[in-house]
């Protein structure tokens, strides 16, 4: 072998190298993305139903109580608000809401 063939071969090996070392960056780094996006876990949940479903109907469960809790509460408040605005007896705002209150009356009485 001559001295030009072992500096290709050389170089050869170490373009071989830094290409070997980069897609080990390269999977390192997804490596670490998967583990931190959990997708092992996602992966195990997907691969079994019963506990996929449990969790999901849990959550529709909790979801459902929330926005049951959440809208009694600000409805709660909303007549709380009416009432002392009503109280108030401000001329324009108590005929206003005045009014509106009967409408509803008409429509709930209408409706039977």
């Amino acid at each position: 072998m001559d001295e030009q063939e072992e500096n290709s071969l050389n170089e050869q090996q170490e373009q071989t190298t830094d290409c070997s070392k980069e897609t080990f960056e390269v999977v390192k780094k997804l490596f670490d993305e998967f583990n931190r996006a959990h997708l092992l876990e996602y992966i195990e949940l997907v691969n079994s139903p019963k506990k996929l479903f449990w969790l999901n109907f849990l959550s529709g469960l909790a979801k459902g109580l929330g926005l049951t809790i959440g809208t009694a509460i600000v409805l709660t408040l909303l007549f709380k608000l009416t009432q002392h605005i009503i109280s108030l007896n401000i001329p324009y705002i108590t005929v206003w809401v005045s009014e509106w209150i009967g409408q509803v009356t008409d429509l709930l009485h209408a409706g039977k």
